[in-house]
């Protein structure tokens, strides 16, 4: 293994009283800033026309929480963000022309969402409501440090990154040593990972023309509220013998009709939220990569494949439990919506049983995970919640207590960023708000495989979720290196739940 691998790192997050912070890269750095605001946002809310009737299944949710958690005072921490660092001088009147004519591409951008009587309602104003110029500031520049950046991102983002504002979107430079930093945040109801590496893409071209005065070539956007309608057209249509169904329906009738909870010790009371901690951990580098490419190629499996099988061998190895179940998140962007800003995902069960033939490898066991991965990207082709909705009628799902265990597996690779010297610096992040839960978002870029999760903030959960990361980077590194990995002996769980379990490494 390569010895350029950091150790997994901690940070508090936003559920983290008086600590409102997103980490950042080192090479994102501070200096004076500029932030952008649309000229006139109370003619555009007043533009807006109410858009067909409803919101996503996955909008509806986030909505109902983030009005919920507003009426608490509580922070808002549903956002998503985007960064990178350009070389040159920051030119300010071709930013404000790239954010303007990027917002007129998008229709979910040009969104903003109401209370209703009947739930969640979208409004959408038209592209010519949209013009952006550098925000008045009075008195002296802002000028925020690199060890400040952090802590001020933050809270910008959590104050203006909001589904009910017009717009619900920020836009900020840090300028300094003839470069700068660049940031995009926008409410979570607007898009998702994807579309926050594709808005950074999009205004890096759009910049570049606009600084050469020369056209983006940019092709269709796509408009989001046709996804909205195919949604809910899809699951009106949904029927009990669909295979997709069927997928949902084993992984449930086998886990007492309940969602999968996250199997580690995260030191809760009553099993309520905690303020989160923010963990990430490098696991592979290219060449490491290339050898399991090569692998997984010869034996008929794929990435994502190995990353559940190792999984589904520490699960094996904690509790015991031939069956792995966890949802996982896949993106839904047919054909038309490439580009398209908007939360273009579904939800989908991962289902991982242990290979029982005598002499089974672990081989055998990525297999078996590839075709679970394969069958869930089958299952995510369906709205999630429509299939739930029809097994809850069936008695077979007794609805959620919470939300679900999830693990999540991108390869950044797919969008086609190139090796961009600006979007080779991006990173994209969201807000950390205070959790039960233990979630994995593995992501593989061109510099290597990183594992992040969020976290309670408490010793119990922060073993419990390094111990985890030490057990997989274990699993993938000798994958790569050709060894057999053999399966251990699994470990009984605890007689008492309460108490930790043991390391398997």
């Amino acid at each position: 293994m390569s010895g350029t691998l950091r150790s997994p790192r901690v940070s508090p997050g936003f559920g983290v009283p008086g600590s409102l912070t997103v980490r950042l890269r080192p090479h994102l750095r501070g200096g004076r800033i500029v932030e952008w605001e649309l000229g006139d946002p109370e003619g555009a809310a007043r533009a807006a026309r109410r858009w067909g009737d409803g919101v996503s299944f996955l909008q509806s949710d986030h909505l109902a929480t983030m009005a919920d958690k507003r009426s608490d005072g509580r922070p808002h921490h549903g956002f998503l963000l985007a960064a990178a660092r350009f070389d040159g001088p920051l030119d300010e009147a071709a930013m404000s022309g790239a954010l303007t004519e990027f917002v007129r591409r998008h229709e979910e951008l040009r969104a903003h969402y109401r209370r209703g009587v009947a739930g969640p309602e979208r409004w959408v104003a038209p592209p010519e409501a949209f013009e952006f110029r550098v925000a008045e500031r009075t008195g002296e520049p802002l000028v925020v440090s690199d060890a400040e950046l952090g802590p001020w991102v933050g809270r910008r983002a959590s104050e203006t990154a909001r589904a009910e504002l017009v717009p619900g979107t920020w836009c900020a430079a840090a300028v300094s040593d003839g470069a700068f930093t660049f940031f995009y945040a926008t409410d979570h109801a607007h898009g998702d990972g994807y579309s926050s590496a594709l808005a950074l893409s999009e205004i890096v071209a759009l910049y570049r023309g606009r600084c050469a005065g020369e056209s983006a070539g940019l092709g269709p956007a796509g408009a989001f509220g046709e996804a909205i309608a195919a949604e809910r057209a899809a699951a009106e249509i949904l029927t009990a013998d669909d295979e997709r169904v069927a997928l949902w329906r084993d992984a449930l009738s086998a886990n007492d009709g309940r969602a999968p909870r996250c199997p580690l010790e995260l030191g809760l009371t009553d099993d309520e939220p905690q303020p989160a901690v923010a963990v990430e951990h490098w696991l592979l580098v290219p060449d490491d990569l290339a050898r399991c490419d090569a692998r997984l190629t010869a034996v008929g499996g794929n990435f994502a494949g190995l990353l559940y099988a190792a999984l589904a061998t520490r699960h094996r190895e904690s509790t015991g439990e031939s069956r792995f179940f966890v949802s996982t998140v896949l993106a839904s962007r047919g054909a038309g919506h490439e580009r398209t800003q908007g939360w273009l995902c579904n939800f989908a069960p991962v289902i991982v049983d242990t290979p029982q033939h005598p002499g089974a490898s672990f081989d055998d066991h990525v297999r078996v995970a590839t075709d679970s991965v394969r069958a869930a990207r089958r299952a995510a082709s369906v709205p999630a919640h429509g299939v739930l909705g029809l097994l809850a009628g069936e008695g077979v799902f007794k609805g959620l207590d919470g939300s679900p265990y999830m693990v999540s597996y991108t390869d950044v690779r797919r969008l086609g960023l190139g090796d961009d010297p600006v979007l080779s610096t991006l990173q994209t992040s969201s807000g950390v708000g205070p959790t039960r839960n233990a979630n994995l978002w593995f992501t593989r870029t061109d510099a290597g495989l990183v594992v992040r999760s969020h976290v309670p903030d408490n010793d119990v959960a922060r073993a419990s979720i390094l111990d985890l990361i030490a057990r997989i980077e274990s699993i993938v590194t000798d994958y790569a290196a050709g060894d057999p990995t053999p399966e251990p002996t699994p470990e009984p769980p605890s007689a008492d739940p309460r108490q930790p379990r043991r390391s398997a490494r």
